[in-house]
């Protein structure tokens, strides 16, 4: 992925708790996401972390290419 635009959304809560969600930008607009580096579009509070860190790591699995399948393969067995 030449060129991706990621962010991390912090959100501060008036107890002075603060949460992190990693984003990426598609053509219209910013998508949350998962644990696994897939995009979810569900509202970001479903994937605040607790951490700027955990957040990197969504970055990261995204990035990676965690979540596109290059090739699927079956196995066949006959008895």
């Amino acid at each position: 992925m030449s060129n991706a635009l990621y962010r991390i959304k912090i959100i501060t809560y008036a107890s002075g708790r603060k949460t992190y969600v990693a984003q990426f930008k598609t053509k219209l607009c910013w998508f949350s996401i998962s644990y696994d580096g897939s995009l979810e579009y569900i509202p970001p509070s479903y994937n605040e972390v607790d951490s700027r860190n955990q957040a990197l790591e969504r970055i990261d699995r995204h990035y990676a290419g965690n979540t596109k399948k290059q090739t699927i393969q079956f196995e066949y067995i006959y008895k």
